[in-house]
């Protein structure tokens, strides 16, 4: 079931695609203009024009793929939806990477620009066409000894039209502000032919250039600029759009100046015109014109004179690295749209229907299921019941993923396994400080704190030197803790666990949300663990001097969730982390979210599945 689609989402994918596709489109034509470089200049046309065609075509297709796909929701509008639909609703997971997250922060200023930049390129081509119309439509009246020339020229350009077999009526007007002929019009052609040649160029050199603006005429050429200047003001901004469109022009000039030859008979003519023209140095006329001198003028010029096949150069060879990079580009595209477009059949998680079916007054068939495909901004999630193991929800939860200071809740246990002295003295040492601090509680090497007091200080504020402090204070030291945590693992059947040091500063402590739900549910068994880690706050005191400090979740401090145990994480390669053990609809549920991008999408994704698990107003 499609929902709605922003404009930037719209717009704004298939565009960046574009980059690539634009690029790997440029590449193939330049080959293939290239094995055709001595072939008749409408195969070349033929080619441009298709690839032209095609840049268009393809971001239209994307843009037209992105409008049906399925747009991903949040858990909190799933929820919503659920709540107000007759159907069971089966949750599909929309898994999306963090580079593509960050692009589509971007999307709505990369739309806005392009938009910018079409309406500009409009306006260009808008006041091009009025330009043109204009200087058509304001002619001045010739002079008595011109009019007969103007009236000769008039019926010489409907011979040849005739000639070329253009039954369209084409009109010949002459312009002093010109200084090269140019064509406009489609149904009702026009050439514009500047006066001044009138004595300054001989007759076959004039009747050669009328024969080429023809040549467009017959072609149609003049809507065929038209399309392609549209295309070229929707697609800006890939430099592949204007090399395409510099060819495009070229190569119809070639065909142009062909026909010309087969209206006059002899190519010198037009030779000796188009390098009269070039003398003039004449600037570039409006885009929507056809001119005569239009195209690479050297070139024409050598090619009507002396039309020798042209070589093999290395150069031509350069568009296969411009294929390589759009297809490294393609596959880095591939894998963004991967991470956050159409789910894999892996992405799909049965139990997710169940508590969401609930909220629905489902009476169809499971086959009437809606699918509804959701976002949540933590990328691993696992929902259980505690008492009777279910799984509520579940996202990516068998995934191995560092978690952070989520190890302490080991390191935690293994001390108290241990049995040691809560109370005994434990003086800071060098080694202890060489893990990152953090800013709560500022421990230093010398001071002394006792056991119970690091305890505390690695649950709540969950501080990385009191963490290390007590597996280096563990019976036969690190080398003892880190057996003892394998041990730990084993016990606890923890097949997606791999963990090497006490703090979780390591990236290479690593856990599943699976195993961390088993991790949350065997700490629960420790009165003292739950005592501490469901604290909002604590204080401390160090060679007399006291130290507040609060817990890394805040939702310690709210009574109405029933917090019995929680413990959060962040680092880097982990994102931020939280498992926790609340009540929710009067059952002890454990909660594990793993790697979101900051603390309040975080909690907005712990607020969506309480919420989604008891619809009752809460506070």
């Amino acid at each position: 079931m499609m929902t709605a689609h922003t404009l930037a989402e719209l717009l704004g994918w298939p565009l960046l695609h574009f980059v690539w596709q634009g690029a790997l489109i440029a590449s193939v034509s330049a080959i293939l203009l290239a094995i055709c470089r001595n072939a008749r200049p409408q195969l070349r046309y033929l080619i441009a024009c298709s690839a032209m065609l095609l840049c268009l075509l393809w971001p239209a297709l994307g843009v037209f793929q992105q409008w049906q796909s399925p747009q991903a929701m949040s858990l909190e509008a799933a929820m919503q939806l659920a709540a107000n639909s007759a159907l069971p609703l089966d949750l599909v997971w929309v898994r999306e990477s963090a580079l593509a997250a960050h692009i589509e922060s971007y999307l709505p200023l990369i739309v806005a620009i392009w938009s910018t930049g079409v309406a500009l390129m409009m306006v260009r081509l808008g006041l091009g066409l009025l330009w043109v119309y204009r200087l058509g439509r304001h002619l001045p009246q010739p002079q008595q000894d011109l009019l007969l020339q103007y009236r000769q020229w008039q019926a010489r350009t409907g011979q040849m039209a005739q000639q070329l077999g253009i039954t369209r009526r084409v009109q010949l007007q002459f312009q002093q502000q010109l200084v090269s002929p140019i064509t406009y019009g489609c149904f009702r052609p026009v050439i514009l032919m500047p006066a001044s040649l009138l004595s300054g160029m001989p007759y076959d050199m004039i009747e050669a250039l009328l024969a080429h603006e023809l040549g467009h005429i017959k072609r149609w050429d003049y809507i065929v600029n038209l399309l392609q200047n549209l295309v070229l003001a929707m697609l800006f901004y890939h430099p592949a759009v204007w090399w395409l469109s510099k060819r495009i022009d070229a190569e119809r000039e070639l065909i142009a100046d062909d026909l010309a030859i087969s209206a006059v008979g002899q190519s010198r003519p037009l030779a000796r015109a188009l390098q009269w023209l070039d003398k003039l140095q004449i600037s570039a006329q409006p885009q929507p014109a056809m001119a005569a001198h239009g195209g690479d003028l050297l070139s024409r010029i050598k090619r009507l004179i002396r039309p020798d096949a042209q070589p093999w150069h290395w150069k031509m060879a350069a568009p296969v690295l411009g294929i390589g990079m759009a297809l490294i580009l393609l596959l880095q595209t591939q894998l963004i749209s991967s991470a956050e477009a159409v789910p894999q059949t892996g992405d799909r998680e049965q139990p997710v229907t169940q508590p969401v079916t609930q909220m629905a007054t489902s009476t169809q068939a499971a086959s009437q299921q809606r699918t509804a495909y959701v976002q949540t901004q933590s990328e691993h999630v696992l929902v259980m019941d505690e008492q009777s193991g279910k799984v509520l929800l579940s996202k990516n939860a068998d995934s191995m993923v560092p978690i952070a200071s989520l190890s302490k809740l080991m390191t935690a246990m293994l001390t108290l396994d241990a049995g040691l002295d809560k109370n005994e003295a434990i003086t800071i040492s060098k080694e202890d400080m060489a893990v990152y601090q953090s800013s709560q509680v500022k421990l230093k090497q010398g001071m002394v704190l006792s056991r119970q007091n690091l305890l505390e200080l690695a649950l709540i504020p969950s501080s990385n030197v009191a963490a290390k402090a007590l597996s280096r204070t563990y019976p036969g030291g690190d080398v003892a803790f880190a057996a003892a945590l394998q041990q730990k693992i084993g016990s606890l059947n923890l097949r997606q666990t791999h963990l090497e040091e006490a703090t979780g500063t390591s990236s290479k402590n690593r856990a599943s949300a699976t195993d961390m739900a088993r991790i949350v549910k065997a700490a629960a068994a420790y009165p003292e663990l739950r005592r501490l880690t469901s604290s909002s706050e604590g204080a401390v005191t160090i060679a007399g001097k006291t130290q507040e400090y609060q817990s890394t979740n805040p939702l310690t401090s709210n009574k109405d969730w029933g917090i019995s145990l929680s413990k959060t994480g962040y680092s880097k390669a982990a994102g931020r982390c939280l498992v926790m053990r609340t009540v929710v609809a009067g059952k002890p549920v454990i909660m594990v979210l793993l790697n979101a991008k900051n603390v309040d999408v975080r909690n907005d994704d712990v607020h969506h599945i309480r919420a989604m698990l008891d619809p009752a107003p809460s506070s």
